[in-house]
Parts: structure tokens; C-alpha cells; sequence
């Protein structure tokens, strides 16, 4: 027995120096065949992977930050293929896929990364899956590190240094709009409008109504334009409202406010001496945390009538308030002259117990403010709460009402820049 088993293992060797390896080769490729006509193997029959380059993928991105890696793949991948981002799961345990893309005619795709919540470093590749013809394959795994966003770059006020304050300590910047582009920066200017607020200017039987469109809002030539204009029609503006009229005004509502610092408002009003027109630049507090108005306050840092065409007449509103202009205790008003046609420079100082206004740099007026309900919120109330800035292109009111016959069909206030320190 053992001698034939010895004559067969022999037999079995000196067919195969002989050439029978072709044949063993051509048995088992016909095995394949059958398998799988299309598919790619090395010489020992094992499947290929496609294999996957990453071409450019970020290694640092901000937190909330998307990014884009691009990847090449190879063949035994086709045109069509769908590749996938993967990273690893919570711990390092398993995977998680991030997006998926299609290869194009060149075998590249580009694959989305989404933003992380958190920070932390995270380990990525690219995938393709098995299929009858070949493996899976992956690219090389990357991290990327999640980092926090740095902080924006402080706010500069203009080209020249930052004002002095009268302690020889500078103001610091804390807003600058200079309108150099060409539309409104809508992240801190927000429109007010009618049809959501029920704001109209004017009286109650001539009044326009508060629109954001461009008729009455737009930046262009380095300035913001705020305009009154008298429409083809009347239309239905919101709430109840109908009119011919209507007027752009822009605030910092729930977008930027503070409490104390400088305002400046370089603006050039219409030239219009006839009644029926009026700018204001004002500050509104963020809270009626005092009651209502006039209680919690309202700063008319600048406040002009067609009507008085060389004029500006600073309003302080609080409770109860005087009416009186010769005294530096609770004044509320004031007249001071302005450059008739041209750009003018409205400011104002708030301080603790002291608002100053300001008209090209010199003095306006000086309150120091002394509210009747101190003993009860204290001596510097209102005045010590946030307030937000917000400029307005009105129709005129009572003592300054709008003249149809008169007053052109479109008047725009210029507004070169506004500048807030604090």
C-alpha cells in the first residue's frame, strides 16, 4: 500500500516539472470564471482595493466650521462609485460617516466636513466599499484638530487715533459702520418697518410708514441712505396702516447696545427749509426697566426740523423732566446751529449723571440729569442702563407738518459714519 502511494506522489511530481501547472493554472482560472467574469484579482486570485489618495483635506478647522477634503481614486474603482468620509466614533470605537460623494470621469470626488460642536482632535478617511470585484478601500486616515475661533479683531473708529477722554485717558472703540460698500450691513443695522412694529412718523392723519426697501434704505457712494419718499400709490403697509408715504429708519435693535461710551453721527440732512421733514439720531433702552415712556428714558442726541432748517434740537426724555433751557438741571433741549447743505458731526458723551451733546466738537448742551424717581432706582436712572442706537428719516409732526405742495417727492439724509466708543 505504502509502495503505491509513494509511485503516485512521484507520478503526481514529474507531471507537474513536466508542465502541469498550466493546466492546474487553466482549471483554476476557469474556477474564477465562474465566479465572477469581471473580476479584479492579482496573479494569486486574491481581490484588489482600489486605493484612495487624499489630495488636500484641512488639518485645523474652527469650531461650527465646514470644510472639503478632495480625494483620487484608482482602479479597480469606475466613474460612478460612490466614496464615503468616515471618522472615528465616540471613545475610537467604530466609525461614524460624515458625508458620501461620486467619483467623476477622473476618479476624484469632493467630500463635505461638516462643523463639530466641540473642541478636540478627530481622526478621518475616505472609504469605498466592497463590491463582487474588488475589496474595500481606504485612504490614509488625517486628524483634525477643532480649535476655537479667535476673537475679531478689535473695531477701529476711522483712520486717526481714538478720542480723549477729559482724564487724558482715550475712548476705546467699540462700533464703526463707514457705509464703504454697497449694502447694509444687516448683521447690526435692523430695518424697522411698519408691518411688524405698527411705527409710523408724521400725525395721524399725514403719516408715513416704515419700510425696508430701497426707496428708503441703501448704502452706495460711501454712505448710508435714508430717504422719505411719496410713493405712485397708496398701499397697505401693516397693521391697519395705509398711505402714500414712507420712510427708512435703522437700529441696532437686539443687535449692539451699551450702557455709558461716545456716539458720533457724521450725516448731511436734506435742504429743505420748508415744513414736513425731520431726522433724528437717538438712543432707545434695550428694557423699559424703569416703566414705561418716558420713564425708562430716550437720549435725541440729534433732532432736526425742515422747519427750522439751521437748527439742531437735542431732546433728553425722562420723567418727569423739565422743559427749561437756561439751567444745567434737567434740561431737555437745546438749540444749536448746524451748517446748512452740509455734512455735520452729532455727538454725544454719556457719562453717570451726565449726558453731553455735541455739534461738530463743540458743546451743545450739558445736562446732568437728576430724574424724579432717583430716591427710588437710583441717582444715575435712567441713564444707567443699556440703550441702542437708531437713525431715522422721518415725516414731519405737529409744528413741522408735511406740505405736499412744497416738499419734493423724495428728500435722503446721508449718513457717512457712525462711530461708538466706550
Amino acid at each position: 500500500m505504502f509502495r503505491v502511494f509513494l509511485l503516485l506522489v512521484t507520478a503526481s511530481v514529474a507531471l507537474y516539472i513536466a508542465g502541469g501547472p498550466s493546466v492546474l493554472l487553466e482549471a483554476d482560472h476557469s474556477v474564477s470564471n465562474l465566479v465572477s467574469s469581471n473580476r479584479a484579482s492579482t496573479s494569486s486570485g486574491v481581490l484588489n482595493r482600489p486605493a484612495i489618495r487624499v489630495l488636500s483635506a484641512p488639518d485645523e478647522l474652527e469650531l461650527g466650521q465646514p470644510g472639503t477634503a478632495e480625494v483620487q481614486a484608482e482602479s479597480p474603482a469606475v466613474p460612478g462609485t460612490t466614496i464615503y468620509l468616515r471618522t472615528a466614533g465616540t471613545y475610537g470605537l467604530g466609525y461614524n460617516q460624515v458625508s458620501k460623494a461620486v467619483l467623476d470621469d477622473n476618479l476624484r470626488a469632493s467630500l463635505p466636513i461638516t462643523g463639530r460642536a466641540y473642541k478636540g482632535s478627530f481622526n478621518y478617511w475616505a472609504t469605498i466599499k466592497a463590491t463582487a470585484s474588488y475589496q474595500e478601500g481606504d485612504s490614509a486616515s488625517w486628524a483634525i484638530t477643532i480649535a476655537a475661533a479667535p476673537p475679531p479683531p478689535a473695531p477701529k473708529c476711522g483712520d486717526g487715533p481714538d478720542p480723549v477722554k477729559a482724564d487724558g485717558t482715550s475712548w476705546t472703540c467699540s462700533y464703526d459702520d463707514e457705509f464703504d460698500g454697497s449694502t447694509l450691513d444687516r448683521r447690526f443695522w435692523v430695518p424697522q418697518v411698519t408691518a411688524t412694529s405698527g411705527a409710523t412718523t408724521g400725525t395721524s392723519s399725514m403719516y408715513a410708514c416704515a419700510t425696508d426697501s430701497p426707496d428708503t434704505i441703501g448704502v452706495a457712494n460711501g454712505n448710508l441712505e435714508l430717504s422719505l419718499v411719496q410713493l405712485p400709490a397708496p398701499v397697505k403697509c401693516g397693521k391697519g396702516k395705509t398711505s402714500q408715504y414712507a420712510y427708512g429708519q435703522v437700529m441696532h435693535f437686539q443687535t449692539f447696545s451699551q450702557t455709558y461710551g461716545k456716539y458720533e453721527v457724521r450725516a448731511k440732512i436734506p435742504d429743505v427749509s420748508d415744513p414736513g421733514v425731520q431726522e433724528t439720531f437717538w438712543l432707545w433702552p434695550n428694557k423699559n426697566s424703569y416703566g414705561q415712556w418716558p420713564a425708562s428714558g430716550e437720549i435725541d442726541f440729534a433732532e432736526l426740523y425742515s422747519k427750522y432748517a439751521d437748527t439742531d434740537k437735542p431732546y433728553i426724555h425722562y420723567y418727569p423732566g423739565s422743559t427749561s433751557a437756561g439751567t444745567n438741571n434737567n434740561v431737555t433741549t437745546a438749540k444749536c446751529p448746524i451748517k446748512v447743505g452740509e455734512f455735520n458731526t452729532y455727538g454725544l458723551e454719556w457719562a453717570p449723571g451726565r449726558l453731553t451733546i455735541l455739534l461738530n466738537g463743540d458743546v451743545c448742551m450739558i445736562d446732568d440729569y437728576s430724574s424724579a424717581l432717583a430716591t427710588l432706582h437710583g441717582k444715575t436712572s435712567p441713564f444707567d442702563k443699556p440703550f441702542f442706537l437708531a437713525l431715522t428719516q422721518a415725516m414731519g409732526t405737529t409744528g413741522n407738518v408735511y406740505d405736499t405742495n412744497v416738499v419734493p417727492d423724495k428728500v435722503t439724509t446721508l449718513v457717512d459714519y457712525v462711530r461708538i466708543w466706550k
